[in-house]
């Protein structure tokens, strides 16, 4: 299922010539492109939503991200893969399960936005690697923000680690990737809004 071609775009993770593109492309705007009056977590006003959800938790597209995502870590030498909870969460754990039999298993994590108030009390669950790059993932990006917590709080348990990427399903092209460079951070993703007629 896997094809080697390079992507066409510096930032993107997958050239649309891939046959995984395409059919990723026709699950979320079955699945996840909703068009009305909405509010982003970013706290914008929005008249369409990428309910990203809707497809990183049905089987296919489960499997269609984490098989994608897992050749542009290999591709990059990436071993350690992490995101912000909630909604990095199906995807890290698309992504680890994947990653085993493809034969590049990696080291998986999240971040919660505050500590537990019970037990060991961590804010993160998994495994952040002691050394090498790690890249927090996304299922869509906006300002950027998510990103930007998450890697705070791996910064603050685990200041070893490195994160200097990041990869969304969809970037919406509103300043997620301008924010991300300032901070040092590249944004890639699979998709941009431009992708999809709304």
């Amino acid at each position: 299922m896997s094809d080697t071609r390079a992507p066409s775009r510096p930032d993107a993770v997958i050239d649309p010539a891939d046959p995984r593109w395409a059919r990723l492309h026709r699950l979320i705007d079955t699945h996840s492109l909703l068009r009305g009056d909405f509010t982003l977590s970013s706290g914008r006003k929005s008249n369409y939503l990428f309910q990203l959800r809707q497809t990183t938790m049905l089987p296919e597209g489960a499997h269609l991200i984490a098989d994608i995502v897992v050749d542009y870590m290999k591709a990059q030498g990436i071993r350690g893969v992490g995101g912000l909870a909630v909604g990095a969460v199906p995807m890290v754990a698309a992504i680890a399960a994947v990653s085993f039999p493809k034969g590049a298993p990696v080291e998986a994590f999240f971040v919660r936005k505050e500590a537990k108030g019970h037990g060991a009390k961590e804010r993160i669950d998994g495994y952040v690697p002691k050394d090498g790059e790690t890249l927090i993932v996304d299922d869509v990006a906006t300002t950027g923000g998510s990103i930007l917590e998450a890697i705070a709080g791996m910064a603050e348990e685990h200041p070893q680690a490195r994160a200097t990427r990041a990869l969304v399903v969809i970037d919406r092209e509103e300043g997620a990737a301008e924010k991300l460079a300032e901070k040092g951070i590249t944004l890639v993703s699979i998709f941009k809004r431009g992708d999809f007629t709304i």
